[in-house]
């Protein structure tokens, strides 16, 4: 497992709390862990001891030190796993294009009710001067969508 690779993981781990609407506190740890990693650790395959050595730095507590161990060992991270199951497709596909910002994505789920790719498509043809989309942007969004997971 190479530095850039955990980074990307506690990057997608915070997005995916924060459509979620999980504890700011906990996603700003892990946006810090990402920018731990990228910074702090060396380029190339990363080791444990390197991880539990990362784990004296202020800041990087227990549940990112085994998060970043459980990556290094199996190659993936149970709570993203996690997060991933618990969102509907469509939402999934928004979260992983990065095209909207998670704020966004996580008011279309949680404050507009939508979930399936069409009633998405809708909104976002509705939306897309007030969420400054290109037309570039709403196509390779709409063609996401259509395509699904």
């Amino acid at each position: 497992m190479k530095r850039e690779q955990l980074a990307a993981q506690f990057d997608l781990l915070s997005r995916l709390l924060k459509i979620s609407r999980d504890n700011p506190f906990k996603i700003r740890s892990y946006e810090f862990a990402a920018r731990t990693v990228r910074n702090r650790l060396p380029e190339g395959e990363l080791t444990e001891r390197e991880i539990h050595d990362l784990s004296r730095l202020k800041g990087i507590g227990k549940a990112i030190t085994e998060k970043s161990l459980e990556f290094l060992r199996e190659g993936k991270i149970s709570k993203i796993s996690e997060l991933v199951k618990a969102m509907p497709p469509a939402i999934l596909e928004l979260a992983l294009d990065g095209t909207l910002d998670p704020e966004t994505i996580a008011f279309i789920w949680k404050d507009a009710g939508l979930d399936e790719s069409e009633s998405i498509l809708a909104f976002l043809k509705k939306q897309r001067e007030d969420l400054k989309l290109s037309r570039e942007e709403l196509a390779r969004l709409e063609e996401r969508l259509k395509r699904g997971p």
